[in-house]
């Protein structure tokens, strides 16, 4: 089943603590652009790929379709602009026979955007506090844990039933 005829599945409205609350599943969408036929994209990518917060080696590496296949690609300079589109696969993670998978630095430095997809960090509850909801960008991962959630204030009428 591809992206185009996947069902639409409908949100999930829920409180900041309950989304929190929730544990990644491991399905590992979010680290490998090749798991989503190339839609999820890194972004900005420092020249080192964050090398020197993993023990010189690279992190992040950039890939490219070709013949119709993902290939690792040498980082170029466009790669760290700050409105990117890298394409990418993280070293670090490791897929298991179940389709899924774990990070092999999950206890250790990664970069910040890792520990705050898509529910840490300070913008969640800054959008939420802004607009009266927060919708997650997890559209592209229908594995995931947080797939086609909102966040939404305690007493919104459209939180989900427990």
């Amino acid at each position: 089943m591809t992206t185009v005829d996947r069902p639409i599945a409908s949100y999930q409205y829920l409180t900041l603590d309950a989304v929190r609350a929730l544990s990644c599943n491991g399905c590992g969408d979010c680290c490998d652009s090749r798991r989503t036929d190339g839609y999820w994209t890194w972004g900005f990518l420092p020249a080192d790929q964050f090398a020197s917060g993993c023990d010189g080696q690279a992190l992040i590496i950039p890939l490219a379709l070709v013949d119709g296949v993902w290939r690792d690609r040498p980082a170029r300079e466009e790669d760290a602009h700050e409105l990117s589109a890298t394409r990418f696969r993280c070293s670090a993670f490791r897929p298991d026979a179940e389709g899924g998978g774990s990070c092999a630095r999950h206890d250790q430095w990664r970069p910040p955007v890792c520990g705050e997809f898509p529910v840490g960090g300070d913008a969640l509850p800054k959008e939420l506090a802004e607009h009266g909801e927060a919708r997650l960008q997890t559209d592209a991962f229908p594995r995931c844990t947080w797939y086609h959630m909102v966040v939404v204030p305690e007493g919104d009428p459209r939180l989900s039933p427990a």
